[in-house]
């Protein structure tokens, strides 16, 4: 999104903090032009902010957003598609936050479902569920796949519309980010939901074989709960260093192949299969089987690669190509010192894998306790990363203190110290619940600040903002004395 470069404006320290929608009276026009001539020319930056240093608050107006989207998907069918949409159904009064919003509600609404008949992820499981009477209707899966797919038409949309509107801003970009960053974990979970994956060992639920415990993919990794956080942990991990490589270099750059574009798609697919032939299908091994067949050789891997581990698989040499790419690129332009801010990531995703490997029935115990925990911490770094990157401040790594507990307890773990079961998840519990409130807090305020700098509302474009009418009425002043 492109942002407006905004007027020189007064300070609002005089202005009340309730939302004003009706012009400043004229009689106060003197005062205002008279504490505009005793500050020369007051700026933005003279309010006090919580988390917009002054140097954020003037670069913040000058902000102009550079972004290249490599794949053909994107070019030739899915941009055209949203532009067709933003000019045949989209009122121009319509803000682009408020139909980004409307995409990540659809995720919502699709996980809260998927959560509902799957609380832990693996109830779509027959060699499990059926033990408990547990019957997965399979819509479920069809309407995530109809999320996603609306999900993404929206997220292209927000775009369009914010430069048909001239409404693009900052906060434009900084929202949708932090939409899609939130999104990530809705669509991790409903897929491991869909393919019907134990995210942990099976003998811990009934003590009986299944195609899980002769996997190779699943030995290899160190259990099917390590493959459970790797679905979850590799589409973080990308998106934060495509967010990184733009702190940098100034441009999101998408290779040919990305996430917002095929790999939604293909996500929205999975959820299609698993709708079409049951989630089971993923559990089989029927793809391997038949490469294995026609090529003649790997016989012993006949029935040990399931189809869910070739998605595992696919996954993480995508991420191994498109961060190595990535880091390689920055590291050598920037200086091997740029790659320090990616340690945040890092230290979440291996103090991640730590916990599951050490308690390997955690996933099993409270996988949306540990889903949305990842999911606050992935926001909390990747949102400030790219605020740092739209005013052009220093991304502080030492700052990223809500990750601190949990490295506690990943060096507890490796050094061997055991927590009780209750006392392990009283304390997920209370550390995730107690990171979603100090983030909801930090975004609104940031919202609320971004927006007061620009002059804007967050959903509201067809309303003055106060910043604007006293910008107006200064002006005018100004003319007049002048």
């Amino acid at each position: 999104m492109n942002s407006s470069t905004l007027p020189n404006a007064v300070s609002l320290t005089s202005l009340p903090n309730s939302r004003m929608t009706s012009p400043v009276p004229s009689n106060t026009t003197s005062s205002i032009t008279s504490d505009l001539s005793t500050t020369n020319n007051n700026h933005p930056e003279s309010r006090t902010y919580y988390y917009l240093s002054p140097n954020a608050v003037k670069r913040l107006p000058a902000y102009q957003y550079h972004g290249e989207d490599q794949s053909l998907l994107y070019k030739h069918v899915l941009s055209p598609f949203a532009s067709w949409c933003v000019e045949k159904f989209t009122p121009k009064w319509l803000a682009p936050n408020a139909i980004t919003t409307l995409g990540l509600a659809w995720m919502i609404s699709a996980y809260c479902i998927v959560w509902y008949w799957c609380p832990h992820l693996y109830e779509a499981n027959t060699d499990v569920s059926n033990k408990y009477e547990v019957v997965v209707p399979q819509w479920i899966f069809l309407f995530n796949c109809t999320g996603m797919l609306i999900y993404q038409t929206l997220d292209n949309m927000d775009g369009k519309q914010a430069r048909r509107t001239g409404s693009g801003s900052a906060l434009g970009l900084l929202f949708d980010h932090g939409c899609d960053a939130i999104n990530s974990i809705f669509g991790s979970a409903n897929w491991i939901a869909a393919m019907a994956l134990i995210p942990g060992c099976v003998d811990d639920l009934n003590g009986g074989e299944n195609v899980q415990s002769v996997s190779i993919v699943s030995e290899l990794f160190g259990g099917d709960g390590i493959l459970a956080a790797l679905l979850i942990l590799c589409p973080m991990m990308a998106f934060y260093v495509s967010t990184w490589e733009q702190y940098y270099t100034g441009k999101l750059t998408l290779p040919p192949f990305n996430g917002p574009s095929e790999g939604l798609l293909l996500g929205a697919s999975l959820s299609l299969i698993s709708f079409l032939w049951g989630p089971m299908y993923w559990q089989s091994t029927s793809v391997a089987d038949s490469v294995i067949k026609s090529v003649g050789s790997f016989e012993y891997m006949q029935g040990r690669v399931r189809n869910l581990d070739l998605i595992v698989l696919a996954s993480v040499v995508g991420l191994f190509r498109e961060v190595g790419e990535k880091m390689f690129s920055v590291a050598r332009r920037y200086g091997v010192t740029s790659l320090w801010t990616t340690v945040p990531n890092f230290l979440m995703m291996a103090s991640t894998l730590v916990m599951v490997h050490f308690d390997p029935t955690l996933l099993l115990r409270r996988p949306r306790t540990m889903m949305h925990l990842i999911a606050g911490l992935f926001t909390e770094q990747t949102t400030q990363l790219m605020l740092d990157h739209i005013v052009e401040e220093n991304y502080e790594v030492q700052k990223r203190w809500s990750l601190l507990p949990q490295i506690i307890l990943a060096g507890s773990m490796m050094m061997g110290h055991s927590f009780p079961v209750e006392v392990l998840d009283t304390m997920l519990f209370v550390y995730t619940t107690g990171l979603w409130v100090y983030l909801v807090f930090k975004i609104r305020v940031q919202i609320f600040e971004i927006c007061d700098v620009l002059g804007i509302w967050c959903f509201d474009i067809t309303t003055p903002h106060p910043k604007r009418q006293v910008d107006v009425i200064v002006d005018e002043s100004v003319k007049k004395t002048n």
